[in-house]
């Protein structure tokens, strides 16, 4: 019993040398292998002299530069994409294209005017906007982010295509059915204050038919 414990203890020795040296070398050639380098047509450049000059080098000795960590590179050069990829995805989702499949040609998306943000602490407030087409500083939205609804404070408008017919009225009527015009077509817009929901700054209004319209924002124009 003891004679077979013992050949025992010495076959499991043996097996765990054997993957000690084994995993030894296997990193060396890991190292090497998982190790990945620039392609050479990375640092190839448009300039004649250039081309030449790195040519001449090439022949002397060609030597493969290791590509560099993010933590090397102090940025991720696939961020941006990553963050494309993201505002296009819930573009999507905001025009009801909903998700593809790989396969599946994608729809573009139509242009927005430009992205939100709030002015006092920079928060992304909405991605999907239309530019007001007189006043260039207002946009108008349906889908927004980090916003909230003050819908307790009531905000009453008069809107000028009344303003315009009232005149109207004036020239054509006497003063007495002009009053009683006036009376009929004086319609207030209701609205609601609009605040960034991280500083509580006031960027919108919202009103009957559920749309935001922006006029405190910084725009950030494609």
């Amino acid at each position: 019993m003891e004679a077979e414990l013992n050949s025992t203890i010495k076959t499991m020795e043996v097996k765990l040398s054997s993957l000690e040296t084994g995993s030894s070398s296997g990193n060396g050639k890991v190292g090497t292998a998982s190790t990945k380098y620039y392609d050479d047509i990375y640092f190839d450049s448009d300039s004649e002299d250039e081309d030449k000059t790195t040519q001449v080098t090439k022949r002397k000795k060609k030597k493969r530069h290791r590509i560099l960590t993010n933590d090397e590179l102090l940025y991720d050069p696939e961020k941006d994409n990553r963050d494309q990829a993201w505002v296009d995805a819930r573009r999507r989702g905001y025009h009801g294209f909903g998700i593809q499949r790989p396969r599946q040609q994608q729809q573009p998306v139509p242009n927005s005017d430009a992205v939100l943000n709030c002015p006092a602490c920079m928060t992304t407030l909405c991605l999907d906007c239309q530019r007001h087409e007189s006043y260039k500083t207002q946009y108008r939205a349906m889908f927004v982010m980090n916003c909230s609804v003050n819908k307790e404070e009531v905000l009453r408008y008069k809107t000028p295509e009344n303003r315009k017919k009232k005149r109207g009225h004036k020239k054509m009527r006497a003063n007495h059915e002009d009053a009683a015009e006036q009376t009929d077509t004086e319609v207030e817009e209701i609205y609601h204050p609009v605040m960034c929901t991280e500083c509580s700054t006031e960027v919108a209004v919202y009103d009957k038919d559920e749309v935001f319209h922006f006029f405190n924002v910084l725009a950030s124009h494609s």
